[in-house]
């Protein structure tokens, strides 16, 4: 069995922030994945190789991409899955939407904490925070 190429670095998926990933037939790609792949959780098993939709219905309904499972292991009650893209417009739809996904969480955070801050302020602080670390690997 050989194992797929895999991605040099991933995006973290927030746990909090639910995503859809909906499988989809369709054949493999032919050339190899770009440098930056996902991380994230799901209550179903899926097996390596299968093509998946994914996008986060509730924060960003019109944002998705197609990836490609290259690695799934058991994680609790669930597994964690590695995600990698193979055209820079799918990574590219993927990085916005876990930006999105990202100040979302970290809303969530400041909200336990005793604070509340609109999407908009929670962007622009987390912008300020942490955008010059999130991964783009080129893009």
């Amino acid at each position: 069995m050989t194992s797929m190429p895999s991605p040099i670095s991933y995006i973290q998926h927030p746990d909090n922030t639910p995503l859809s990933l909906d499988a989809r037939p369709s054949s493999p790609p032919e050339t190899p994945p770009l440098p930056l792949g996902l991380i994230c959780n799901s209550l179903n098993k899926m097996p390596n190789g299968t093509l998946v939709e994914i996008s986060s219905p509730r924060l960003a309904p019109d944002m998705r991409g197609i990836g490609q499972i290259i690695w799934c292991r058991r994680l609790g009650k669930g597994y964690q899955l590695g995600v990698a893209f193979y055209t820079s417009d799918d990574l590219y739809a993927i990085r916005m939407m876990e930006q999105l996904c990202h100040i979302e969480h970290y809303r969530h955070i400041l909200v336990t904490e005793g604070q509340s801050l609109t999407l908009e302020c929670a962007a622009r602080e987390w912008i300020e925070k942490f955008a010059e670390h999130f991964p783009t690997d080129g893009l």
